[in-house]
């Protein structure tokens, strides 16, 4: 590598890339156009963190039950009558 060569850092890159987004969003585009990206961008960001939590919540209570069938011991026996 010559003496002459600069490197960019990662903050510059991630700098750089709010940067074009924010003059990509708020300089250039309409005012409906705007609202709606920065309406579907926060509903994303929204559906991802409430889907997290979900799974979360719904996680815990699976572990539990495990741990609980894996000390009893007991077998359960389905029924098998057929249904029509």
């Amino acid at each position: 590598m010559g003496g002459e060569t600069l490197l960019a850092s990662k903050w510059d890159v991630g700098v750089d890339v709010v940067r074009f987004l924010w003059v990509g969003l708020f300089s250039s585009l309409p005012a409906w156009a705007r609202y709606t990206v920065l309406a579907l961008f926060g509903l994303t960001l929204a559906y991802g963190f409430l889907s997290s939590l979900r799974s979360r919540s719904s996680s815990a209570p699976e572990a539990e039950g495990a741990e609980r069938a894996e000390e009893s011991d007991e077998t359960v026996q389905r029924d098998e009558t057929r249904v029509r």
